[in-house]
Parts: C-alpha cells; structure tokens; sequence
C-alpha cells in the first residue's frame, strides 16, 4: 500500500502557486501602464509647442491691422449685423428709469472710480418725482403774471383799483339771484319730505316766494309742474352722483362725467333753448399766436381746459350767419385749431380736476386758454373795424371737487401789449342739494349774459356787432 503525500509537501506546492500568480499579475500591470506611456507620449507629440512665458501677454494682444484689412473687416461687420438699434428718446421716460433701461443691449456697463450709486427711490419722492418743465402746477399763476403778454390772475376782493364799470355789471348780472330765492319755492314740501337724499339744511332765503310750497297743487300750470318734476330729479342724481364721486375718490373723468356736465347740460336744456351747447376742447390746440411766452426762455405757456360753451350751427341766427363767414373768407373764429371748432363761435371755459386736484393747477389752465379765446376775439373785433374791447367780458370757471371757482376775464384797456386780468369773485358747492340747485341758477345766470341780444349781454354787445360785420350782413 502506498503512502500518502505529508502535509508539509500539500502547503509547499499551494505557496509556490500563489507566488506564481502574483508575479503573472504583476508582469501584466507593467505592460498595461507601458501601453498607456506610450499612447500618452505619443498624443502630446501631435500637440503644438508651447510658447515662451515672456510671449504670453503678447499673444493676447491684437495687432494693429492695416486701413485696408481694417476697412474689409468692419465692411463684413456692417453686412452681417442686424439692423441698427434707433436711438433711445429720452423724453418719454419715467423718472425712475435710463436710457439704459429702456430697450437696452446686452453691453457691458464700464465702471470707473468715478461712477457713484444711490439707492432706488420710489416715485414722486427726490429724484424721481417729475420734471418741473412739465408738470403745470409747478408753472403757477406767476409765471403767467410775467408773461408777454401777460395774464394776471387775483381775488377780486383786495385788487389796488376797482375794475372797470362793465366788468362790474358783469359780475352782479351773474350773481345775481345766488344770495336768495335760488330754488323754485313750489318744490320746498317735495324736496323736504324726500328721505332718498338724507338728512339736508337749507338757509331760511333759500326758497323762492311762490303761491304754493306743493308740486300736487291744483293750481301749478302742468307743464310747469313736470319742469319741475324733471329738474328736482336730475339734481337729486347730481348730488347722489356728487357724493359718491367723493367719498370713493373718483378721478377726474368721473366728476367730468356725472357731476359737472350733467349740471351744465341741465342748464342748457332749460334755458338755452337749443342755442348753446357744451363741447369738449380737452384735445385740442390752441393757436400759438394768441398763447403768451415766458419771459426767460420764449417757451409758449400752452394749456387747454375742459370744456367749453359754443354757439349752435343748428339754430337761429346762428344757422345763417356761419355759412356766410366761410363764404366771406373767415374760417377761424375760435382760439383753436380744430377743424370744426376753429370755425364756431365759443363762450367761457370749464377747467375741471378732482376733489384731491390742485386748483392752482386749474387756474393756470383755464386762464391760458380764457386769455386765448379773449385775444382771438379782439383780433375778429379789428377785423370789423371795432377797436373797443370793453364789452369784450367773459366768465370761466375752475371745478376742483365739490368746489366751483367763478372768474371774470377782460383785456385791460391800460395796457398796449393785451394784458389779459382775471378775477375770482365767487366760489359755490355741490356738497348739498341746496348747493346744486345754486349752481344751476349761476348756469342759467351765464346762460342768458351769452345769449343775451340787448347792449348788455355778450352776443348783443359784441359777439354779433363783430361776426355780422365780418359776414357781410351790414
């Protein structure tokens, strides 16, 4: 029986064979990574050299090509570049805004040790608040008073000399009835008794003396009893109108809207008789010749009111005496420059802004355009042969909220250069419906001075004196 192989000799052969092993693994390592040397140097081979450290600053700068190579390149530049970036225009912008902001590039802003930042500032504070060259309350009434020529605006209480006798009469004539009387007395029991319009108070002059204080009286004329129905609704709605106006804070469009021109538009219904009318001048030009420059820079102090009244081109005599001015040569009769109201016969201005609006503002407004429309109608006078401007008297008036500001115009005779004055005499409210029914009396107070026929009233003393003359009518 043979014997079998000793321990000793099994553990022997096993340590060999692993020696074995690790030296094949070692063999193949080494061949791997020659293999990788060789594939690296042969790969930094194909490389370009490297360039001396001292050429390295030049290589980055450009060399200076020729005027032909210079003139070739920016020639492919022009060809291959969009179109042209139109220069920003400034004049639009919002102050908070740049040039650079406003449809901007992508270029780089160059800073130097010079450039200086501040933080942004919210709007209508420091910086950003807006131009002085273009916000109107800024350009107050004393830079219309050193104008040229000039407009001077005041109180008509506390002005060193008394105006001239026909401004005067003016003013009493559209006063009068305002301190007594102003709503009708046969509306009292109706207006009294009404709970829709809340709690009201009434001055004992208010009413007017009247037979009876009851609209269902048997003796009140029918026909005059639904004017009187018709009115005490529409001024209930002026005053409801009125009220939300100011208590929701309502621009100005809203008061222009449902305030002002339904007040004057109720006014015309009931007294003018289809002869006047309320037109919108809010976007039109004045005529520049009859505007006044400022004194510093000759810039021209334009600015238009709201509204303005015009003489109908529907009613007599109005109707024929238009056709035969155009025939006559005579387009323009008004201040502007619109195709139709150039050539229609306009009365007084209405400048109107919101509770919270600058009245100063409407000032400056409505006395440009009022010291225009006075001015275009002495140039008519001349025209005419008539050189006397002293019937030449118009009111204005300046709604800021509740509140309505009344003027007189009139070119100061004393003056050579149509020196316009013009004079606050009175201010009224629409807060109550006491104060509608006032204001509505003081419109139909303008209403006949402007239609008035007789040597009195604006249309008797000057306006058809003038606009006949230029037609040929006599």
């Amino acid at each position: 029986m043979a014997a079998s192989p000793s321990p000793a000799l099994n553990e022997k052969d096993a340590l060999d064979e692993k020696a074995a092993l690790n030296e094949k693994a070692a063999l193949d390592e080494k061949d791997a990574l020659d293999e990788h040397d060789a594939l690296v140097s042969s790969w930094l081979r194909t490389l370009p050299p490297t360039p001396p450290a001292d050429e390295d600053c030049r290589s980055l700068k450009r060399k200076r090509a020729s005027p032909r190579t210079e003139a070739i390149a920016m020639s492919t530049y022009r060809s291959s570049s969009p179109g042209k970036r139109q220069r920003q225009n400034t004049e639009d912008l919002l102050p908070e805004q740049s040039a650079s902001t406003v449809g901007s590039t992508n270029h780089a802003l160059a800073l130097s040790n010079r450039s200086i930042f501040s933080l942004p500032s919210s709007r209508g504070a420091g910086a950003s608040t807006p131009r002085r060259s273009t916000s109107p309350s800024r350009e107050t009434i004393a830079a219309l008073r050193v104008a040229s020529p000039p407009i001077i605006i005041e109180p008509l209480d506390g002005i060193k000399s008394e105006p001239p006798a026909r401004v005067m009469a003016v003013i009493a004539r559209l006063e009068s009835g305002l301190d007594e009387g102003w709503i009708p007395g046969w509306l009292e029991h109706a207006i009294r008794t009404d709970t829709e319009m809340g709690f009201q108070r009434f001055k004992p002059s208010a009413f007017s003396k009247t037979g009876t204080r009851d609209l269902s009286d048997p003796v009140l004329d029918p026909a005059l009893r639904a004017q009187l129905e018709y009115t005490l609704g529409k001024v209930k709605k002026i005053f409801r109108k009125s009220l939300h106006c100011q208590t929701s804070g309502r621009d100005e469009n809203a008061w222009c809207d449902e305030v002002v021109r339904p007040t004057v538009k109720l006014a015309l219904r009931l007294y003018a008789k289809g002869k006047l009318c309320l037109q919108s001048v809010q976007s039109q030009n004045i005529s520049s010749e009859f505007l006044s420059r400022s004194v510093d820079k000759q810039r021209i102090l334009d600015r238009k009111a709201d509204y303005t009244l015009s003489y109908s081109h529907e009613m007599s005599p109005f109707d024929r005496l238009y056709p035969r001015l155009l025939h006559h040569g005579h387009q323009c009769i008004s201040h502007t420059t619109d195709a139709f109201t150039k050539t229609t016969a306009v009365f007084s201005g209405i400048e109107i802004k919101p509770s919270d609006g600058d009245k100063l503002e409407a000032e400056y407004k409505l006395s440009i355009f009022l010291a225009a429309s006075l001015r275009k109608k002495a140039q008519l006078g001349r025209r005419a042969g008539l050189s006397d401007t002293t019937y030449l008297v118009e009111p204005g008036f300046a709604v800021v909220g509740h509140e309505v500001y009344c003027y007189i115009a009139y070119i100061d005779a004393n003056e050579e250069d149509e020196t316009v004055r013009i004079l606050e005499f009175r201010n009224g409210t629409t807060n109550s419906v006491s104060g509608v029914f006032n204001e509505l009396r003081m419109w139909q107070n303008v209403i006949d001075y402007g239609l008035d026929e007789e040597y009195g009233g604006f249309w008797g003393a000057f306006l058809r004196p003038v606009l006949e003359k230029l037609a040929g009518c006599s």
